[in-house]
């Protein structure tokens, strides 16, 4: 009986075509991520995604309601105050990157509605008081007064009845 066995099984593994290994393999290959491309079951081919690099740079416009392709700079934390008025309130604070330097920038913020879409006209700070502002979802673009060449971008979230001490690094 285990003659009989073994016989079937060298004559399967002899009777093997050449097609029959090499889809074996790429059937391996393909799960492994080793192949350039993977047959799926239905037929469809995927093509692994092939990695783009650029080294041009976006312009940054602090006064475009647009969202950057690559956000810069750091927001770092959001802190909450109680205030007096019992109001929503928001102060930036911010910083550069690379030195930790305490910077004056000035902030604009566009509120995001459910949708996603970002508001045209933007609420701006361009000291570093407090103002007076809703909660909710915001994109913050901010950039240095003085030289304008250090800038920060990002979401975020806006608490209600307090101040919102936001701390950004400029980069």
């Amino acid at each position: 009986m285990k003659k009989i066995l073994f016989c079937a099984l060298v004559l399967s593994l002899v009777g093997c075509k050449s097609n029959d290994i090499r889809m074996i393999s790429d059937s391996v290959s393909g799960i492994t991520g080793i192949g350039k491309d993977t047959a799926i079951n239905n037929g469809s081919v995927y093509k692994h995604p092939t990695q783009q690099y650029s080294n041009k740079s976006e312009s940054f416009y602090i006064t475009e309601n647009t969202r950057l392709s690559q956000e810069y700079g750091a927001i770092r934390s959001i802190e909450h105050e109680k205030n007096p008025k019992g109001m929503t309130m928001v102060r930036f604070v911010a910083f550069h990157q690379d030195s930790g330097a305490a910077m004056e920038n000035q902030t604009y913020l566009y509120a995001q509605d459910s949708n996603g879409w970002l508001n045209e006209n933007p609420v701006t700070s361009h000291y570093a008081e407090a103002i007076i502002i809703n909660s909710g979802d915001y994109y913050l673009k901010s950039q240095a007064k003085k030289d304008g060449k250090f800038y920060t971008s990002g979401m975020i979230k806006l608490d209600k009845g307090v101040t919102n001490v936001v701390t950004i690094e400029l980069q």
